[in-house]
């Protein structure tokens, strides 16, 4: 287990320390970088054979009042998706490092992909649902700054925006869910979670936490509706995209399905609701796949397909339908990793992603055109390719549902068919010019070994998927259903019906290709999803500013009003919540005459403040009751308060002092008369507190805090003198916040002051 905690921390060491290792453009970021994810995978793969043996939890206290601990758990199914994320992440750091070129800021690039790394290895290693979510946030917040990387470019920042938005959006959602969840079975533990499955399934508040959770996996994993993300983040650098869409970010939503399924499986909403969608996901990105001319474009559009498909095989919570799952996702990482990657290669030697202006591949790169048929051959599920045992799995699973949905899946196998010969075909038979033919050249090998490494696995797991990957996957579908798999049976020889229905699916994917893609390009429509975003957005920006100027007037008794009308409406909500009784006793000792005195001071100079001819008279009226308040303080008992009032009274009234020259006149433009407005907000606000002070005091039901303080200062915090104990050790924090209180006040009274412009002599 401490070899998957070093795994977690090594993306986060290296991102910390990078910055002292190279400089910002240094050739050297890559490698560095490199060296760090290489050594988190092999801390992965050492770990691997004791974790499959016997799965592990390590905990650490994090925050013991709330019952928090920051645990790491290791099983079957977290060491699937970590193979994933360091695997090919080595792949896609090694290439980035070779791929960027000089006049990038290379460090920067490398540290946000470490932070990204590090991220999802805590997300897929995390026991605890709090800290999980903490990772999954992480995650966005790191691909946002990746997919912004090229922030001068307005759709690269548009792309980040709304990736941001609508994962970060999600994953709020599914934080109020585990809250439900923890408060439900009274920890957050994920191992206490899955003890307690059957009294969640049985709670009223089950179904919203399983629509919660569910909200925030379908937006990470771009599922419709909220698939337009992913097209978008296609504006980040070609590493980015790859590690993205084959290891990272997007398959957070379906480790979230797969780690949740024994428990939410159990609430009737949630298998029937993910099958769906994923389903139509599944066919509705594929359809959009071939409406593609953009390479990125038509790889974005074909992640969400496959994602579609893995996440309906993760909701089944079957033991055939989660090895299913779990050997596609796999095979995804692979083969979606080397396409991207090579994607990006084409794009760096021809220098355009459009389909319709590339020359042939065939001839012009023909070790890049190999690579690249090989692994549209596995996307497609056409032998002796991985994705064919896997694909054949999902038809088999597929079958056994309803069949409108058997139907809609049937042709979405179909349509990803279709779209994968346009990549494994249809690029050799474009048509090149002479001036392309002297352009193009066949790519480097420092680029062409990593997706040919990446191709080279999902062949072998063609061949020998059960000696490559075959402990793994029955552990990690075991982990998902929560019980029990045989262990996974996994051929490319077979006959079966699933057998005749691929035979089908490739042959009218191959039908859809010769007639439908290569007799007509269609223009790619703009997403409704998009349009919607786009008209939200819109929508939210206008009302923001609407509402912003309809307060921020520049007037401060408007600002005033504000603040005082929030406060009293706080406290009619909290006297409704708590119930406030106005007959409970006030629960203080009888005030002496001198302290009635002192209190009507304040009063009195409140007055006057009001009522005041001039600013100077009203600024002394104020320090008059700003300084009987500090001796208030004094006369109960709260020196530190007192001082702190004297202090900030002294500020206050010198900075009125030194400004007010600089006014106009005191109210010479506006008759003074009676506000009604003002005087009732006023009387409700100082009713409310008495309110709020009586309900308080009322409450009360032991002695008071000053009997700890006495006891316990110099057992527990080793002073004699209880005002400095109190001040520096039990009420520490607060004493920061005074500290800056002054801080800032003093800091404004030197920019007033000292940084002035000067006058111009005459």
């Amino acid at each position: 287990m401490w070899g998957l905690v070093v795994a977690s921390l090594l993306p986060f060491v290296g991102a910390a320390l990078l910055p002292f290792l190279s400089k910002s453009r240094g050739d050297n970021c890559g490698w560095i970088a490199s060296g760090f994810i290489v050594a988190s995978f092999a801390a992965v793969a050492i770990s691997t054979p004791a974790v499959l043996h016997q799965p592990g939890a390590i905990a650490f206290e994090w925050v013991p009042s709330l019952g928090l601990q920051f645990s790491i758990a290791a099983d079957g199914l977290s060491l699937a998706f970590a193979f994933l994320i360091t695997g090919v992440g080595s792949i896609v750091f090694t290439f980035a490092a070779a791929y960027l070129g000089p006049e990038e800021n290379r460090r920067r690039f490398f540290c946000y992909l470490l932070i990204f790394a590090g991220a999802m290895l805590g997300v897929v290693f995390a026991a605890n649902l709090i800290s999980m979510f903490v990772f999954w946030e992480l995650t966005s917040v790191s691909s946002f700054l990746l997919i912004g990387f090229w922030h001068e470019r307005d759709a690269s920042r548009g792309g980040a925006l709304k990736a941001l938005v609508i994962t970060a959006g999600g994953g709020l959602a599914m934080l109020v869910g585990f809250i439900l969840i923890g408060s439900i079975v009274g920890s957050y533990e994920i191992a206490d979670i899955m003890a307690a499955r059957e009294q969640i399934a049985a709670h009223r508040w089950a179904t919203a936490a399983a629509m919660l959770i569910m909200l925030g996996a379908i937006t990470k994993s771009a599922q419709f509706p909220f698939h337009s993300w992913l097209p978008s983040a296609m504006e980040a650098p070609t590493p980015v995209s790859a590690y993205l869409h084959a290891a990272t970010m997007v398959k957070a939503g379906l480790y979230l399905v797969a780690r949740m399924g024994p428990v939410l499986s159990l609430i009737p909403i949630w298998t029937p609701t993910l099958t769906v969608l994923g389903i139509v996901t599944m066919t509705w990105g594929s359809f959009l796949a071939l409406r593609q001319t953009d390479l990125k474009a038509l790889l974005a559009f074909s992640t969400i397909s496959q994602l579609g498909l893995i996440m309906a095989m993760f909701a089944q919570n079957t033991a055939s339908a989660a090895t299913a799952g779990v050997f596609h996702m796999l095979n995804h990482g692979l083969f979606k990793g080397a396409l991207f990657l090579m994607v990006g290669v084409i794009e760096h030697e021809a220098h355009t992603r459009d389909l319709t202006k590339l020359a042939s591949l065939r001839s012009n790169m023909p070790r890049l055109f190999a690579v690249l048929v090989l692994a549209s051959l596995s996307m497609a599920g056409i032998p002796p390719m991985g994705g064919f045992i896997s694909k054949e799995l999902f038809l088999e699973e597929v079958l056994q549902m309803p069949w409108p949905l058997t139907v809609i899946a049937v042709l979405g196998a179909c349509l990803t068919v279709g779209y994968c010969l346009v990549l494994a075909i249809g690029l050799g038979l474009t048509h090149q010019d002479e001036a392309e033919r002297k352009h193009a050249h066949d790519a480097p090998t420092a680029l062409l070994w990593g997706p040919a490494v990446l191709v080279f696995g999902a062949l072998l797991l063609g061949l020998v998927p059960t000696f490559l990957a075959g402990g793994l996957i029955e552990s990690a579908a075991a982990a998902a259903i929560g019980g029990h798999v045989p262990h996974p049976h996994l051929t490319m020889f077979h006959l079966s019906p699933t057998l005749i229905v691929s035979v089908a699916a490739i042959s009218a994917g191959a039908a859809v290709f010769r007639f439908g893609w290569m007799r007509r390009t269609p223009d790619a429509p703009k997403l409704v999803a998009d349009r919607v975003y786009e008209a939200w957005l819109t929508g939210l920006e206008h009302n923001a500013q609407r509402l912003t100027a309809s307060y921020m007037s520049g007037l401060l008794w408007r600002y005033v009003t504000i603040i005082v009308c929030v406060g009293i409406i706080s406290m009619s909500a909290l006297a409704v919540f708590v119930g406030f009784d106005a007959s409970a006793p006030w629960g203080a000792r009888p005030a002496q005459t001198f302290e009635y005195v002192v209190a009507l001071i304040p009063i009195a100079a409140a007055i006057g403040a009001v009522v005041a001819p001039t600013r100077l008279a009203a600024i002394l009226a104020l320090g008059a009751s700003g300084f009987s308040l500090a001796l208030l303080f004094s006369l109960v008992g709260a020196p530190d308060l007192a001082l702190t009032q004297i202090m900030v009274e002294t500020v206050s009234v010198a900075l009125f002092l030194s400004a007010f020259v600089h006014l106009p006149a005191y109210r010479k433009l506006k008759p003074r008369k009676f506000q009604p407005l003002y005087a009732a907000v006023s009387i409700a606000f100082g009713v409310g507190v008495t309110a709020l002070l009586h309900h308080a005091r009322g409450q009360r039901v032991g002695g008071t805090i000053a009997d700890y303080f006495v006891e316990n200062s110099v057992e527990k915090a080793g002073g004699h003198n209880i005002v400095n104990v109190i001040l520096v050790d039990f009420r520490g924090l607060d004493t920061l916040g005074e500290i800056s209180v002054l801080g800032i006040a003093a800091l404004t009274c030197y920019a007033l002051i000292k940084l002035r412009p000067e006058r111009k002599r005459p």
